[in-house]
């Protein structure tokens, strides 16, 4: 067993919404400082760590403090100093870039007590703690820390309790505490247990399919509805998979890399995180050293790589304190296999983040714009303000009717006597943002629009609506619409349904008004011979055709 001076490889929260590109761009001591943009606008700068300077009041060395991000920031409890485990607690503002000491309303209120190796989590405004080692026993009782009333709580929990334990994978998703793994000091683990926050029951998890091998001290982080978790040791080995645990479904899958290629090596107490679409992992110990590696997963190629880095590099540590916040990977403290630490660095993704592309929701804004606009429709004795280029542009019959030499050219009102105030409304939607929602009770007459506004694809999107309607009761009906409009492959679809339905739908009331549409009629005839009357026809199927004949 690791000598418990070690600490737990902490879970990253990632508050980062930016994207990164798959490509490392800022290497060696060669490279400029500026690089390519990646697929989404964004600029990376210079794989460079910066040293940070520590403002306020600092933490003490420290390694397997426990640690979590919560809003701007960082709250750090305990660890170990060296020659004691520690219960002292601390929060660092990302904003202001100061170190403060907590220090509690009620001075001899009850506390967690020293410890390290302990789970740290969030929920709402609160900061759960659980178990961890205090250098004499494995613990596995649960705290609640609130930041508003900065007090602590001995959560008395009731249910299936996991067992005295440290180095174990910890997060909150909804209402729940889930823990997995860990050390109990004769045994490594791979159960599982959720605490429900609202009523202080646990129970024992059984995922589904195959579990990640026992192991304590892993890296992981939580994305939406995953964790992801990286490496651990199980007494003999050090790990170097990586596995996806998706919370909805209760199931571990092992995330395997392409074609099996390159890997980090294996090793616990380290670190890891998430921005974009880009999983890192930074240091840790691999059994003869303390790394200061940083490597990073892309979840689009699946592949490992190895980033070239430069500047103030943190030394090779493990049972560090690390989370993303925004656009950087913070690095606090640890254990440099001599002495712990509580020097603080900073790993900057980007240098300029791009905002997303934001055209098709200024264009929305235009709809029906009062100051904005330069010809007003009106439907149904109500106004829908319009600007004619928009419309010219996207419509070659709004471009004949309202640039094509017609009276409408100067017109500032035109009327739309034969349409839908709602129906006009979605079409002009369309062609502001090419997207609209085509709801059930709109589909049909947005499909009549569509064809007499010239919009092919607006044509195809309702016919696709409509299509995902058809039953029994409807599908002729459907059909003479599809017909009438010229919606060829809604037509399609809807004869070759009535033909496999043929049975059912012949002594319909519906079915007989295909009497007043002769040429439908005909090719429901001529698909039911083709599909009938081939080889290996049944009697049913030929019996079928000559009925449809008579009929």
């Amino acid at each position: 067993m690791q000598n418990t001076s070690q600490s737990q490889g902490q879970g990253i929260i990632s508050q980062g919404q930016g994207q990164t590109t798959d490509t490392d761009t800022g290497a060696g001591p060669e490279a400029s400082a500026i690089a390519s943009a990646d697929i989404n606008g964004s600029v990376m700068a210079r794989r460079s760590w910066r040293r940070l300077p520590c403002v306020g009041d600092t933490p003490g060395p420290r390694s397997g403090a426990a640690s979590v991000v919560l809003g701007s920031k960082l709250y750090v409890f305990g660890g170990y100093g060296g020659e004691k485990r520690l219960d002292d607690f601390y929060e660092y503002c990302f904003i202001s870039r100061v170190w403060r000491r907590i220090e509690l309303d009620e001075p001899r209120a009850q506390t967690p007590g020293p410890r390290e190796n302990n789970g740290f989590v969030t929920f709402g405004k609160c900061l759960y703690l659980f178990g961890g080692y205090n250098g004499y026993n494995w613990l596995n009782d649960t705290w609640e820390f609130n930041t508003e009333l900065r007090s602590w709580r001995l959560i008395m929990a009731t249910g299936t309790i996991p067992s005295h334990r440290f180095g174990f994978v910890s997060v909150t998703y909804e209402n729940k505490l889930i823990l997995f793994g860990g050390y109990n000091g004769t045994t490594w683990l791979n159960d599982m247990y959720a605490l429900d926050l609202a009523t202080a029951r646990w129970t024992q998890v059984e995922p589904v399919g195959l579990v990640p091998s026992r192991r304590s001290c892993p890296a992981w982080v939580q994305r939406r509805h995953s964790i992801f978790m990286f490496g651990g040791y199980d007494g003999v080995e050090r790990k170097n998979d990586l596995w996806e645990f998706r919370i909805r479904e209760s199931r571990w899958v092992e995330i395997k890399t392409a074609d099996e290629g390159y890997r980090p090596i294996g090793r616990y107490f380290h670190a890891c995180g998430i921005h974009g679409d880009l999983f890192y992992v930074f240091g840790g110990y691999q059994g003869a050293q303390r790394l200061n590696d940083m490597h990073q997963f892309s979840f689009t190629t699946r592949t490992w790589r190895q980033l070239k880095i430069t500047g103030e590099v943190p030394s090779g540590r493990s049972s560090l304190v690390a989370h993303v916040y925004e656009n950087s990977f913070f690095v606090f403290g640890g254990y440099n296999g001599r002495i712990v630490l509580n020097d603080f660095f900073e790993f900057p993704f980007l240098s300029i983040n791009v905002e997303p592309p934001r055209l098709t929701s200024d264009l929305a804004k235009l709809i029906d714009h009062e100051l904005f606009s330069d010809v007003t429709f009106m439907v149904e004795n109500r106004p829908v303000r319009a600007v004619r280029a928009l419309l010219a542009a996207r419509s070659e019959h709004f471009r004949a009717l309202l640039f094509g030499g017609m009276r409408e050219d100067l017109a500032k009102v035109i009327e739309l006597p034969d349409i839908q105030y709602d129906v006009f409304r979605a079409v002009v939607e369309y062609l502001y943002t090419d997207a609209v929602e085509v709801t059930p009770e709109l589909a049909v007459p947005l499909l009549v629009a569509s064809e007499r506004y010239i919009l092919p694809r607006l044509k195809s999107l309702c016919e696709v609506a409509i299509f995902k309607s058809i039953t029994p009761v409807n599908c002729v009906q459907i059909l003479l619409q599809a017909y009438m409009y010229n919606a060829d492959s809604l037509k399609n679809i809807c004869l070759d349904f009535i033909v496999d339905n043929i049975v059912a739908l012949r002594a319909t009331p519906e079915f007989q008004e295909l009497k007043q549409e002769p040429e439908l009629l005909m090719e429901i005839i001529m698909r039911s011979s083709g599909l009938s009357l081939g080889a290996g026809a049944d009697s049913e199927s030929v019996g079928m055709t000559a009925a449809l004949h008579q009929f």
